[in-house]
């Protein structure tokens, strides 16, 4: 999504030089001790760049281990996706360093209960929905809520089934279980191909005080015309009244094809696909991957992001990510895109179709943040069957005349 120009960019780059001045006094004081949550903060928040984030992470470690809930709070203060993973590494040292200390518990105390990490897949009947009028208190869910902005737990190993624990499948496996589900999903989109459904796209652009400042709205069929050629449809669209933000067509592109993510057989050799766990998510056991392209090509866009494989129908269940690349720059149109998360349902009993897509993000500009929500619905699922006709040149009602003798 694109930033309309304001008046609030010079105040905006002014507070923030200011921060980041502020920043490299406060770091200068402290510079052999590792950074702890509120370095990370100010380091964001200042503008420091990404590269200059890392290579700090890298020299001086950190002092906390990296959960959901930081991740997500740094994500919303402009950390990128290598800064998290780069956070992500120095937290499992932090970890080990840990584990290897001598304990100050006596010997006799009992060992206290491992806490498990829950990320739990709600049907979309659950989620919370975005309207035209100002965000209600909603349940935590995937991406967050507007007025209990809860941390995220999509990107958190989901909890173990009770009493029956999840073995990962063994290393030589893996690679055949990634090629398996690929061609899942080349069937899964063939059959999508031949179903006819209701799309709806509503994003939201949220002020200062968490209410609604401006809002996009599309509705879509997607259907068959009578030669049985796909088409969409737009049955309705409302004038946007966005303040600060503009739907680009790499928007639209997003809501078509990266948000109902699909990985394919065809589309394969293009990502990093890199095995994670095996995890419950509701009443599901799946496959964590992360995913990641191999190579930005211009003029086309890729998910990067974590997607949850259903075990038995090795078909994807969840995804969480974003859509790549982004357009930054400080002169000119910059184009981002917001985190979301996106659920399936099962279809007849066979495929799991995407029903539901979320999303609640700050969205960085070089003039300062703006958050967006965004909800996407799938509905009305219709399986397009063909009309067959017979045609032929000759009149039907001609009696039949014996050929001529030779």
């Amino acid at each position: 999504m694109t930033e309309r120009l304001t008046v609030k960019k010079v105040v905006t780059s002014a507070i923030l030089w200011w921060a980041l001045a502020s920043l490299v006094a406060v770091a200068a004081l402290a510079a052999e001790k590792p950074l702890d949550k509120e370095d990370l903060l100010l380091l964001l928040l200042g503008g420091a760049s990404s590269e200059k984030v890392i290579t700090l992470v890298q020299q001086r470690g950190i002092d906390f281990r990296m959960d959901p809930d930081l991740a997500k709070k740094f994500h919303d203060a402009g950390a990128t996706d290598d800064v998290i993973d780069a956070l992500q590494r120095a937290g499992v040292k932090v970890t080990a360093a840990r584990a290897v200390e001598p304990s100050s518990a006596p010997a006799s105390s009992a060992p206290a209960a491992p806490v498990a990490a829950t990320g739990r897949a709600q049907p979309p009947s659950a989620q919370p929905t975005i309207s035209s009028e100002a965000p209600k208190a909603a349940p935590a869910s995937a991406t967050g809520a507007a007025s209990a902005p809860a941390a995220p737990k999509a990107t958190q190993p989901p909890e173990p089934v009770k009493g029956t624990p999840l073995t990962d499948p063994p290393p030589e496996k893996i690679d055949a279980i990634i090629h398996e589900f690929a061609a899942k999903e080349e069937l899964f989109k063939e059959a999508r191909n031949n179903y006819a459904y209701h799309q709806i796209n509503k994003v939201q652009e949220m002020g200062p005080d968490d209410q609604v400042a401006g809002t996009y709205e599309q509705d879509w069929d997607i259907l068959f015309d009578d030669s049985g050629k796909r088409i969409e449809k737009v049955t309705y669209a409302p004038v946007p009244t966005l303040q600060r933000l503009g739907v680009t067509q790499e928007d639209l592109d997003a809501m078509r094809n990266i948000q109902p993510f699909v990985m394919t057989t065809s589309e394969l050799p293009d990502y990093d696909v890199k095995y994670l766990g095996h995890v419950k998510v509701d009443e599901l056991t799946a496959y964590v991957f992360s995913i990641r392209p191999k190579e930005i090509k211009k003029g086309r866009l890729y998910f990067q992001g974590t997607v949850w494989v259903d075990d038995r129908d090795l078909q994807i269940v969840k995804s969480e990510g974003k859509s790549v690349p982004e357009q930054r720059a400080k002169k000119g149109q910059e184009n981002l895109f917001p985190r979301f998360t996106t659920y399936r349902e099962q279809i007849d009993g066979k495929y799991w179709f995407p029903t539901y897509t979320m999303a609640d993000d700050t969205l960085y500009f070089s003039s300062g943040g703006v958050r967006v929500k965004q909800v996407i619905r799938y509905g009305d699922y219709k399986q397009f069957k063909a009309k067959t006709r017979i045609i032929t040149t000759a009149p039907v009602d001609q009696p039949k005349v014996p050929p001529p003798k030779p």
